[in-house]
């Protein structure tokens, strides 16, 4: 049976309108039960109500004025349509309906869409809490708020300021709620939105309004400062602008009054918009270290207020950002810190070596300088070098062409791939304005003159009158100077390094390249102008005279330097008995000279030293004997002017002198080795010379001076021995043969050491190391003109001249790390001196020969021990460098190149090796204990 239409049936049977469905019951709330939101909602509508429009509190914000004024009683009239008729004119297109869409704000055309997002965000919002209902605590309170509400406090919040919801903790110095009790916080929620997400979101808000104010904070700090230097004023100044921008920037941004009012704004729009300023705001909180979450001020790290330390500091942060590939405005706005910041650090290093317009007074530009860490190494090596040779060339000369550089520009950060290119090829010069400044305002103002930096603003006084009628110096284009200067340079600001100079570095080196070259031509020029000075000043003239005086490297000084000091006679008073020899010993007393001939012979000495029988002798007699030894050493032509003012020269430069008396007593005994050691020879270089000769450069030529005078010593007294020992009235040891024969033995071996040690120390460790500095010298000196390779700058060749004397003292055994080698030599040396003393006294007849016999074999015997642990210490020396052992046992065929390069320190001690024990004999005396 079919059933009839609808229509038919309406056709055939009329109904009378329905009643209105009118909520007249009330069902109360279970506590143990789950909430209903619809009767949660009718039940605290009203005092949603009085707590305002801009947000609703606990659980749903749905509103229903219709259903509350029916469940509280109030009269109100109904509408006198039916319900069917009211939702029939809202033109509804879905065939379902709820209770909901009867409110005012309900959405005139519903969704179609299958999705609850695609929902209103207020019915979004209801289904989720009905399906997901969040977890109340005690320590927190949910609000339900509209994006509109919500994003009409947080403009106030992006931008430091207090709001219905958050006001500003200036102690803490961070936003708290408000409202709430102390520690109570309060979750928003969006509609139409999770809990995640709406966190989120308004966090974004609180950090970008928590960081701006951190920030303004720090520059008012920074600026009520007085003890900062320009650096820091010019940090503080380049971060205030940032910030002034990113606050205009924030004011200007979504939402508008209009986008508020006609509800335009989207979330993803805002959210994209504000997580830019955020970017920005979190580099620079932790370049300030103002970053991170719960950080308060006590936590804070102080900003370095040294000025190399922070231009590090922005330095590290900019790099760190360009290696992460951070956005390019956050890179560029470091980037604006960073130039700013170093434009009063680079006037300072460019006017410390006389490098741009800058000028400064000359002050003390010590080595110890600390320089910022992206400074390259050459360029931190070159700058005090630099300093210095400022300070000497405008004394050496003041007029100097390099000393007026005013056509050099300041040293500036340029970024823009056009300026890097172009210093890069060096055909174009970089324009001094690289972008940082605004050209708009300067453009307004036309200039009939050039003004230096520091005095640009003196400009408006060379204008004419009323030129500047209309303008106000409040006018933006002077008051938004700095913004549109920052504006500027983020859109100019690359956002990758041309292929050419690929990295942060490489446009370091390349703006620091010209400070460079003027701190090298500036070393360069002063190494020229020492190296041109004209006798009697020459520097090859000088060190010449060290080589040939101190050194003892002049045949006719030494010769009549060991006439006055040693001697090397058979018999204790052969000056005196000479008679045609006139000496201060001739005029002693005869019973003076009776008590010294009781006493034992310091053989090698001059016995005129020892008239006074006491050691040290005065300087009385000791300028006797040296009182011509220098002028005699230095022929002197009568008709040679030239010559004679040489003399002159040495005369006032050269001079014999005596140390304190030690702590020791190795001075106060003639017969010990180093009894010689208190005479010194003195040397007082010339004014501008003093910077290559330096102090501590003569104490190392005295070291060596005082070393020569020992083994000159040694070998006079061995030559003695051997005229003593050839002698047959009286003849030495003429009764006891095998004494004889051990004397003889030991006197040659100590006369093959201390030759051959003689020859080592004057051919090899001295002549081997300063004949190829003073041929290197000589070159630097040919080619002034142009940079030696050795010698770039004057103090290079003082540290060359320095490394040179270091050199001779290695190869002699005289340095501080060669305690036990130059142990073994100087006991070796002592031995010899005791031999021959024992010899004298043997010879002169204050011993006996059987007594001498068991003095003689002891002496002997410690000197061969003495001897093999000197070669064994030399031995270990060289076979540490397998180049050393090398050079030892396969010969190299000698050339011009050979002959012109240095012997060496270390390297010259395989040649003493060679010398003492060419046919290895106390090698392998030793490995078989032949002692």
């Amino acid at each position: 049976m079919n059933t009839p239409p609808l229509f038919e049936f309406d056709e055939q049977i009329s109904l009378p309108p329905l009643p209105p469905l009118d909520a007249r019951f009330f069902v109360p709330r279970f506590v143990e039960k789950p909430q209903d939101p619809i009767m949660d909602t009718v039940k605290l509508n009203a005092s949603n109500s009085s707590i305002g429009n801009h947000f609703r509190l606990d659980h749903i914000p749905l509103k229903s004025p219709h259903i509350y004024n029916r469940v509280t009683a109030l009269e109100t009239p109904l509408s006198k349509e039916s319900l069917w008729q009211t939702l029939d004119a809202r033109g509804h297109s879905s065939q379902i309906y709820s209770w909901d869409v009867l409110r005012p704000n309900a959405p005139t055309t519903a969704s179609s869409g299958g999705f609850l997002s695609d929902q209103d965000g207020i019915v979004f919002a209801a289904a989720h809490h009905r399906a997901l209902p969040i977890l109340q605590d005690t320590e927190s309170v949910v609000q339900y708020v509209s994006l509109r509400d919500l994003l009409k406090n947080m403009k106030l919040t992006v931008l430091g300021f207090s709001s219905l919801l958050h006001e500003w903790n200036p102690v803490q110095e961070r936003f708290s709620d408000i409202g709430l009790g102390r520690g109570i916080r309060r979750r928003l929620i969006i509609e139409g939105q999770d809990e995640v997400i709406s966190s989120d979101f308004v966090s974004r808000f609180i950090q970008i309004g928590t960081s701006l104010r951190r920030l303004e904070t720090l520059v008012e700090q920074l600026r009520s400062r007085s003890n900062i230097g320009p650096t820091m004023h010019a940090f503080s100044h380049a971060l205030s602008t940032c910030l002034i921008q990113i606050r205009r920037s924030l004011a200007s941004g979504p939402p508008s009054e209009n986008q508020l009012s006609k509800n335009q704004s989207t979330f993803n729009s805002i959210f994209i918009y504000y997580d830019h300023h955020l970017g920005i705001l979190a580099a620079l909180s932790s370049l300030c270290k103002r970053g991170g979450e719960g950080l308060e001020p006590k936590d804070y790290e102080p900003i370095p207020s040294s000025p190399q330390t922070l231009l590090s500091l922005i330095y590290t942060h900019l790099h760190d950002h360009i290696e992460h590939q951070s956005p390019s405005h956050v890179n560029a706005t470091i980037a604006f810190i960073l130039t700013h910041a170093s434009t009063e650090y680079f006037k300072e290093v460019s006017c410390s070596i006389g490098f741009g317009h800058s000028e400064c007074l000359l002050g003390d530009s010590g080595s110890s300088q600390v320089y910022p860490h992206f400074f390259p190494s050459e360029l931190i090596n070159a700058l005090p070098i630099a300093q210095k040779s400022l300070n000497l060339l405008r004394i050496a000369q003041p007029n100097h062409p390099i000393l007026k550089n005013s056509s050099l520009s300041d040293i500036q950060w340029f970024w823009t791939p056009e300026e890097l290119l172009a210093a890069v090829s060096s055909n174009e010069e970089r324009s001094k304005d690289s972008g940082m400044h605004m050209k708009g305002a300067e453009r307004s103002v036309p200039l009939a003159n050039t003004y230096l930096p520091g005095l640009a603003e003196f400009r408006i006084f060379d204008l004419e009158p009323g030129e500047l009628n209309g303008q106000s110096c409040f006018a933006k284009t002077y008051t938004s100077a700095p913004i549109l200067a920052l504006e500027n340079f983020i859109e100019r600001f690359p956002s990758s390094f041309p292929s050419i100079v690929p990295t942060l570095t490489h446009v370091t080196s390349l703006v620091l390249k010209p400070l460079l070259h003027h701190a090298t031509m500036l070393s360069t020029t002063l190494l020229s102008l020492f190296l041109a000075l004209p006798p009697p000043l020459d520097i090859h003239s000088h060190l010449h005279l060290l080589r040939s005086y101190l050194l003892l490297m002049s045949p006719s000084f030494r010769r009549r330097l060991s006439a006055a000091l040693f001697s090397d006679s058979g018999k204790f008073d052969a000056d005196i008995e000479s008679p045609n020899a006139f000496s201060l010993g001739s005029l002693r007393h005869g019973t003076q000279r009776t008590d010294l001939r009781r006493k034992t012979w310091a053989v090698g000495l001059a016995p005129g030293l020892l008239d006074r029988a006491t050691w040290p002798p005065m300087d009385t007699d000791l300028s006797f004997f040296l009182r011509t030894v220098i002028l005699d050493s230095f022929e002197v032509n009568a008709h040679d002017e030239a010559r004679r003012s040489r003399a002159e020269e040495i005369e006032n430069r050269l001079g014999f002198a005596i140390r304190p008396h030690p702590s020791s007593n190795a001075w106060s005994n003639p017969l010990h080795v180093e009894a010689l050691d208190f005479l010194c020879m003195e040397y007082k270089p010339p004014q501008p010379l003093n910077v290559i000769i330096t102090q501590d450069i003569l104490s190392k030529y005295q070291r060596v001076f005082s070393f020569l005078l020992r083994i000159l010593r040694v070998q006079y007294a061995i030559h003695a021995v051997f005229r003593m020992s050839t002698s047959h009235d009286p003849y030495v040891f003429g009764t006891f043969a095998s004494a004889r024969k051990m004397l003889l033995h030991f006197r040659f071996i100590a006369q093959s050491f201390v030759s051959n040690l003689v020859e080592y120390v004057y051919d090899t460790a001295i002549t081997g190391n300063l004949d190829p500095f003073l041929a290197n010298l000589k070159e630097a000196e040919a080619n002034s003109a142009t940079t030696h390779a050795e010698f770039p700058d004057i103090f290079s060749l003082a540290e060359a001249h320095s490394n040179l004397m270091d050199a001779i003292l290695t190869a002699c055994l005289l340095r501080g790390g060669q305690k036990i080698a130059g142990g073994a030599l100087r006991d070796a040396l002592e031995l010899v001196l005791e031999f021959a003393v024992l010899v004298g006294d043997l010879y002169r007849g204050r011993i006996e020969e059987y007594q001498a016999t068991s003095v003689l074999e002891h002496l002997y015997i410690q000197f061969r021990e003495k001897m093999t642990n000197l070669i064994e210490v030399l031995s270990g020396i060289v076979d540490k460098d397998v180049s050393l052992r090398a050079s030892l046992e396969v010969p190299h065929p000698t050339s011009l190149k050979d002959t012109q390069k240095a012997v060496g320190g270390i390297e010259a001690l395989s040649h003493l090796l060679i010398r003492l024990d060419l046919g290895e004999f106390w090698l392998r005396a030793s490995k078989r204990h032949d002692l």
